[in-house]
């Protein structure tokens, strides 16, 4: 059944691919000009830094320094700590990346890489503050109250799924200090490159997938069912649209949320969930990153730091002034 199932969506795929083929078309340049403009700018130099921490042992030097901090109160593996720190600088997947190179290099295990992957997927300070809070409420105030309540609630998270216990094991340590540096520096910026062709191309993906549920009329109708449960807190229909248009696709959903999309407060909620979140094409972004780690723990540590972030922005936005 599940065979036929998996059919059936090919054929239909294939079906809208071919009926509305131009309006595709231009949904992928759209994407490519996103990429090119945005994603690999930002992306790119973070991911060849990821692999050049590993690959010369810096990573694992940082988790010896920290590894009594990161196991008392994450219970992780003390070179989680620059995992850590880069999935919040360097935005996602970068961490994701990392915390699969960890694993690859031996300098944790495969259990403990799962536990990692799931808190330290997170954006960066360039996009949260940049690009929602300069271009999206034109405050530089609320990008910083967005990244801070960002950073709060994935530490939140990461304490509240942490493993139950993280034993003392020692695992191997790797040769990465015979590697000349050469090397390394050419192996990280390959890596980097296969990681921007990979996060590019789920961007496209998903942005077509978008285009298709348009036209189809699903998206518009999912809209519809689903504003008078957002409408109380402040998001119109077309701030309903965004919010589900970022859960697929998290650019496209941002672009949406403008001032109509409802009140200042529901705005600012709604970016701090979807930012927090990543959106489907994220996670398939963090799932192609940590290829043989499970993905199912990083879904669900995913699915708290977003309800912890929106939690958090309300209760925020109650005790405190609005920054915009």
């Amino acid at each position: 059944m599940r065979r036929l199932l998996t059919y059936a969506g090919c054929t239909a795929f294939l079906t809208l691919l071919c009926w509305y083929s131009a309006d595709c078309a231009d949904a992928v340049r759209a994407a490519i000009e996103l990429c090119l403009r945005s994603a690999v700018p930002s992306l790119f130099p973070f991911f060849a830094a990821s692999s050049l921490a590993v690959s010369c042992g810096m990573a694992q030097s940082l988790g010896n320094l920290l590894s009594p901090l990161t196991r008392r109160i994450f219970h992780l593996p003390g070179c989680g700590a620059a995992a850590l720190v880069l999935g919040f600088l360097g935005g996602y997947p970068a961490g994701a990346c990392m915390a699969a190179e960890l694993w690859r290099s031996g300098a944790c295990s495969q259990s403990e890489a799962e536990a990692l992957l799931s808190v330290c997927n997170n954006t960066g300070p360039a996009f949260l503050i940049g690009m929602c809070g300069g271009g999206l409420f034109h405050s530089l105030r609320a990008g910083l109250f967005l990244y801070a309540v960002h950073i709060c609630s994935a530490l939140l998270a990461a304490v509240l799924f942490r493993p139950k216990a993280c034993p003392p094991t020692v695992h191997k340590q790797t040769q990465s200090e015979d590697i000349p540096f050469f090397r390394c520096l050419t192996q990280s910026v390959l890596s980097a490159g296969r990681s921007c062709l990979m996060v590019s191309a789920f961007i496209l993906f998903f942005s077509i997938i978008l285009c298709l549920l348009r036209l189809t009329g699903l998206l518009p109708a999912l809209c519809r069912a689903a504003a008078p449960l957002f409408s109380p807190l402040g998001l119109s229909e077309s701030g309903t649209l965004a919010l589900l248009t970022g859960c697929a696709e998290l650019t496209q959903g941002l672009a949406g949320i403008t001032g109509a999309a409802g009140t200042t407060a529901a705005r600012l909620t709604a970016v701090s969930f979807l930012c927090a979140f990543g959106g489907a094409s994220v996670l398939f972004q963090s799932a192609a990153a940590a290829e043989g780690l499970r993905i199912s723990r990083c879904i669900r540590g995913k699915c708290l730091h977003a309800c912890l972030a929106a939690l958090l922005c309300i209760l925020l936005l109650r005790l405190l002034p609005c920054p915009v």
